[in-house]
C-alpha cells in the first residue's frame, strides 16, 4: 500500500524528529489536501489565520504509527502570543475536499467527487468524538466548494501565499480576505455550510495541564450514515501536531505516556509531503 511505502522510507531517515524546514517562496496547496487552520475571535492575532497544508489526504489512510509536524509553537507564539496554548478565544480545525467536479483514488479505491474530510473535536479528551454524517451529492456540493476555496481561486487562498519562515507549507492570511479560513468557515452555526454544530468542528487551543487537544478525522463520501473514522490529530501544549491511525476514543494515551509513544515513531510532515509531491509529478 502506498502509505506503508512512504512510512517505511521515512523511518530510514536519520533518527529523531524530522523538523520543519525553513519556508521559502510560496505555498503549494490544492484539491485533495488536508488543511489545518487556526483563528482567534479576539485579542492578539484576531485578524490573522495561520493555515498549514498537511499534504494529500491519501497519507491519512491506514497509518499504523504516528506522523508529527514539529515546530508549530514558534509560529503560533509569534502570531497569537506566547500563551496561545491557554487561550479560550483561539481555535483550530481540520478540513479538506476533492472539490465538486472530480473525485480521486486512494489505495486503489475510488473516492467520489464532493467528498469531504473534516475534523470533529473530542470535547472530552479520550472519549472520542461524534462522527459527522454523510449526505447526498447535492447537499455536499456547497461545503465542497467552500472548502475548495481555501486552496485557490480567491484572494487570500493558501495556494500561492507567502510561506512561513519555519514552515514551507504554512502561511499567515488576513481573515478579511475571501479565501481565508475565517471567511470560508463562516460565522453561522454550521462550519463551511455543513458541519453543525460548529462547536464540534472547532477545537480549542486551551490545553490544560501540559496535555493536548484531540480532533478525530472523518471521511464523508456522498451517501448516508456516519462518516468513516480515519485517525486522530493531537495538538500538544508545546505546539506539536501529531496524527495517528489508532488514537481514537479510549486509546488516546495519558499525558505521562504521550511523549514516549509519539517519540518512538515520529515522522516529518515536510519530508512526507515532498515525497508525495514527487510521486504526483
Amino acid at each position: 500500500m502506498k502509505t506503508k511505502h512512504i512510512i517505511t522510507a521515512l523511518l530510514v531517515l536519520a533518527g529523531g524528529a524530522i523538523g520543519v524546514h525553513a519556508g521559502a517562496g510560496t505555498v503549494t496547496s490544492g484539491l485533495n489536501d488536508i488543511i489545518v487552520g487556526f483563528y482567534a475571535t479576539g485579542g492578539t492575532g484576531a485578524t490573522t489565520n495561520l493555515e498549514v497544508d498537511l499534504g494529500n489526504a491519501s497519507q491519512f489512510y491506514g497509518v499504523g504509527g504516528t506522523l508529527t509536524l514539529a515546530g508549530l509553537n514558534s509560529d503560533l507564539s509569534s502570531t497569537y502570543g506566547a500563551t496561545w496554548n491557554t487561550r479560550t478565544d483561539l481555535f483550530w480545525g481540520v478540513a479538506g475536499t476533492t472539490g465538486s467536479a472530480t473525485g480521486t483514488t486512494i489505495g486503489g479505491n475510488a473516492i467520489a467527487a464532493k467528498t469531504l474530510w473534516a475534523g470533529s473535536a473530542q470535547l472530552t479528551l479520550g472519549s472520542g468524538s461524534t462522527p459527522w454524517n454523510k449526505a447526498g451529492a447535492f447537499a455536499q456540493q456547497a461545503p465542497a466548494n467552500t472548502i475548495a476555496t481555501l486552496y485557490a481561486n480567491a484572494s487570500g487562498s493558501l495556494n500561492g501565499a507567502a510561506a512561513l519562515t519555519d514552515n514551507a507549507h504554512g502561511a499567515l492570511i488576513n481573515n478579511t480576505l475571501a479565501g481565508s479560513w475565517t471567511k470560508q468557515e463562516g460565522t453561522s452555526a454550521a462550519a463551511f455550510n455543513y458541519f453543525n454544530p460548529k462547536g464540534s468542528f472547532d477545537n480549542s487551543t486551551n490545553i490544560a495541564g501540559g496535555s493536548f487537544a484531540a480532533t478525530d478525522l472523518y471521511e464523508l463520501q456522498p451517501g448516508s450514515g456516519p462518516g468513516s473514522y480515519l485517525g486522530t490529530f493531537a495538538l500538544s501544549s508545546g505546539g506539536n501536531l501529531t496524527y495517528g491511525g489508532s488514537l481514537g476514543a479510549a486509546t488516546i494515551p495519558e499525558p505521562s505516556t504521550y511523549a514516549a509513544i509519539f517519540g518512538a515513531m515520529t515522522l516529518g510532515f515536510v519530508a512526507w509531503r515532498r515525497r508525495n509531491q514527487s510521486a504526483k509529478a
